[in-house]
């Protein structure tokens, strides 16, 4: 799960909390807009097969005939440590209908990881924190 957080624009932060609750709505708008960068380099890295399987029978529940890539999932705005984040991608937990995109990611005992989140966060981190550093910026007016 990727990580976005708001860290090293001190003087921004000081500035928002002078808003007081619009600095909360400038903060949250902000950290979704950022996430949103990292969330398209997921899915556009995420593995597609040429044709999603359809299910065979009514217990095949899991097989939705969509791309996983297309459901890559940002959470809302959470505090932790004292930062706010927002979590982008799959975890090693999910268990929803995209659940094998983490077989990819961190492998399994009888498959090798073929990671396609965490060289996205990493090419996309710095784009990312602008967006946010730029959201911030013109709701300021700045």
């Amino acid at each position: 799960m990727a990580r976005i957080e708001m860290l090293g624009m001190q003087q921004l932060r000081e500035k928002l909390e002078r808003l007081g609750n619009r600095a909360k709505t400038i903060e949250n708008k902000a950290l979704r807009e950022g996430a949103e960068v990292l969330r398209n380099e997921i899915a556009a890295r995420a593995p597609r097969s040429s044709s999603p399987r359809q299910p065979d029978s009514p217990s095949q529940s899991w097989r939705t005939g969509q791309h996983a890539a297309d459901h890559i999932k940002m959470s809302g705005v959470k505090q932790a440590d004292g930062a706010k984040i927002i979590e982008v991608g799959i975890q090693k937990g999910d268990r929803s209908h995209y659940f094998y995109l983490k077989f990819h990611e961190w492998g399994t005992s009888k498959m090798s990881a073929k990671p396609f989140m965490a060289p996205a966060v990493a090419e996309k981190r710095t784009e990312a924190t602008r967006k946010v550093h730029e959201i911030i910026m013109r709701e300021l007016n700045l």
